[in-house]
């Protein structure tokens, strides 16, 4: 039980650590109509489409879950 525990949480945290960046939300943008000086034309790629791989990564993890209880279990059973 231990271990599994241990694998959800790490495969949580890497998904929060990894999907972190890619949702944030910075509410201090400047206005439409200002100039930013540097800036190297075109938008900037902030990831706001990462739905749908995080719901294949969080599927994916509770599969894995699943089948590694489930092995566990025929494991016991077998003995």
């Amino acid at each position: 039980m231990k271990r599994m525990a241990g694998v959800l949480v790490g495969a949580v945290v890497m998904v929060l650590t990894l999907a972190g960046t890619a949702l944030a939300d910075y509410t201090n943008s400047p206005s439409p109509t200002s100039v930013v000086s540097g800036a190297g034309g075109g938008t900037a790629f902030t990831g706001g489409n990462v739905s749908t791989p995080l719901l294949v990564a969080a599927i994916l993890v509770i599969v894995g879950l699943v089948a590694l209880f489930v092995a566990r279990r025929r494991a016991a059973h077998a003995s």
